[in-house]
This record gives structure tokens, sequence and C-alpha cells, in this order.
């Protein structure tokens, strides 16, 4: 074999080794390209599964907080309201017994058990009513008391409270209830009647 067929041989080789370098070079960076493009897909995948994750976990985050506040809110309007509620109750009772405060301290005054009661407590308008059923009795004013009285024996152990204002407070806990219902039944139709205005 001549000098030229030797070189044209050995430069034949050279190429085919250099072609398969390069092919394999290419299979490689190729391989290596879809690897780098499989894990930037799983990436970018857990990337939007913990996107949507926190996004969940801060809108129940900030509904919880919303609901919590809503509830604080209504919770101190509702207590608010019972005051008011309490405070226009003992008002309109006082109002009411002004024309049969005569039959109601005699209702009142019978209830009362059979004993010898040496102090009562009276509204100022109910003295003289006081002195004549009590008569051997202290008798104490106190404008607190719209209506009824407050006995006590002697030694200060029994005490009967039969003012209105008491019997009141003992009958709220059962009126409160029906109260606050009518209330947000009647609120709720507001807001219907002003929602069905404004459309």
């Amino acid at each position: 074999m001549g000098e030229k067929e030797l070189k044209t041989a050995l430069q034949h080789e050279g190429e085919t080794h250099a072609r398969g370098f390069w092919e394999q070079a290419e299979a490689v960076v190729e391989g290596r390209r879809k690897e780098i493009e499989t894990e930037l897909e799983h990436l970018h995948e857990e990337t939007r599964r913990s996107l949507q994750a926190e996004e969940a976990a801060l809108h129940n985050n900030l509904l919880f907080e919303a609901q919590t506040r809503a509830t604080e809110v209504k919770l101190y309007a509702e207590a608010a309201m019972e005051l008011r509620l309490l405070e226009i109750v003992d008002r309109v009772l006082g109002e009411m017994i002004q024309c049969s405060r005569q039959e109601l301290w005699q209702s009142l005054s019978r209830e009362l058990p059979e004993y010898q009661w040496t102090r009562v407590k009276v509204h100022p308008e109910d003295l003289e009513l006081a002195r004549r059923t009590f008569a051997s009795a202290a008798i104490d004013i106190d404008e607190a008391i719209c209506g009824g009285l407050i006995v006590t024996n002697a030694e200060g152990t029994i005490r009967v409270d039969n003012s209105l204002s008491c019997r009141l407070m003992r009958a709220w806990p059962d009126l409160l209830p029906d109260l606050m219902k009518d209330l947000r039944e009647q609120v709720d139709s507001n807001a219907t009647a002003c929602n069905d205005t404004s459309v």
C-alpha cells in the first residue's frame, strides 16, 4: 500500500472515528437535554402544586380569620343589643305600672311568705302602701326599684326580692332568645328589602 493510499485510509478512519465520537457526544447531549427538560417539567409541576397548596392554605386562613372576626363582631353586637333591650324593657316596665301601681303592690306583697318582716325596701311612690302593709317594719326607699318590694328579717339572714326588676332578671333568659330571634328576622328582612330595591 502506497503512501497516498495509507494517507487516504488513515484520513478515512480518522473521519469515521470523529463522526462516531460526534454522534456519541450528540447522543449524550441529547439524552442530558431530555433529562433536564423532564427535571424542569417536574420542578414546574412541584412548584405549581406547592403554590396551589400555599394559596389554599392562605385562603383557608383568611377565611377562618374573617369568620372568627365576624363571630366576634356578632357576639359583641348581640351583647350590646341585650343590654340595650334590658334597659328598654326595664324603662317600659316602669312606665307600664304607673296606672296600676296599687294592684301590682297588693299582688306582689301577697306573694310573700307569712313572716315577721322587719325591713322593707320600695320605690318612693310605694312608700305609703308599704307603711300600711308593713306597719311595724322599717321602710327604705330606693329609686332603682321600679315596682314591687324587697323584704328582710331582723337578722338579715332571710331576704326576699319580689321587685319587678328581680322578676324580670329571672325571666330574662327565657325572654331573650325570642327577642333576639325576632330582631334577627327583622334585620334580615330589612337587609333583603334593601338588596331588592338596589337591583
